[in-house]
């Protein structure tokens, strides 16, 4: 739902005949260190495997970013990744996340225009990611119930079954990175200064929602009170944001932000 990390999106999609062939000698397939951390930040999320956010093919290694563009077969896939990170049209992130930083971009650009040189930093893991919990606390039921309970769990799923009277339309959680794990509590820095904007079919923000202690967030009604589909915006305490590429019906939001992701989610509502 709330992609990429409210969703991703792309257009250069895997095809027949996508290896490492565009023109450029393999080598060895390893990442410089500082464009492996850019990678890992910035597009690591969606372009992984299993893929995540509608992306269309993992840039985790060198080899990765080596092979023929399905698109245009001419070019590399990091020729095309040049191309999207100047493409005001279609960019790259898309412009459902944040604007990737000056120098993060520098980064990048430099690697991709020198032609991909081999790094010595190895490349990104592929699977699933490692699940954490930085604070180290867990909620449990012997916690108690109320607003701060569960976070991270399928609440609306959860209160249907067990309270369907507090079975609110949009619930979710907001963590401070994708992959926390169920039940850590978030401990969000500013919580009352980050926003969940739910925004109907036109853009128009409906509903503006502030999560608690917990990170957890609520509507105050059973059903919307405007016409599906919606999307979400989430606002971060430094104004930055991150919005849904795909519209949605299901207010259940950790019922797909999960752990690690369902329904092309990329995992956890994170920060921008």
């Amino acid at each position: 739902m709330l992609g990429g990390v409210l969703g991703c999106s792309g257009t250069d999609g895997p095809g027949p005949g996508d290896g490492a062939d565009a023109g450029v000698d393999p080598g060895p397939d390893e990442l410089p260190c500082d464009v492996k951390a850019v990678v890992a930040e910035r597009c690591a999320s969606c372009h992984t495997t299993p893929l995540k956010g509608n992306a269309p093919l993992a840039l985790l290694s060198r080899s990765d970013f080596q092979r023929s563009s399905p698109v245009h077969a001419q070019e590399s896939v990091g020729q095309r990744s040049l191309e999207r990170l100047g493409n005001a049209a279609a960019p790259m992130p898309p412009a459902s996340e944040p604007p990737i930083p000056d120098e993060a971009r520098a980064v990048l650009t430099r690697w991709l225009e020198s032609g991909m040189p081999a790094g010595t930093c190895g490349s990104l893991p592929s699977g699933p990611a490692p699940t954490t919990c930085a604070s180290d606390s867990f909620w449990s039921e012997a916690s108690g119930t109320g607003a701060s309970m569960a976070p991270g769990y399928a609440c609306r799923s959860c209160h249907l079954q067990q309270a369907p009277n507090n079975a609110y339309f949009f619930m979710g959680t907001v963590f401070p990175s994708l992959h926390v794990a169920d039940g850590c509590d978030p401990r969000l820095g500013s919580p009352s200064n980050v926003k969940v904007e739910i925004l109907d079919a036109q853009g128009a923000v409906k509903l503006t929602l502030v999560p608690n202690e917990a990170g957890n967030f609520m509507s105050t009604t059973l059903q919307p009170s405007f016409p599906l589909p919606y999307r979400a915006r989430l606002v971060g305490p430094s104004g930055r944001s991150r919005q849904m590429a795909t519209p949605q019906t299901n207010g259940d939001c950790n019922s797909c932000h999960t752990e690690q992701g369902t329904g092309q989610a990329p995992g956890r509502i994170a920060l921008p």
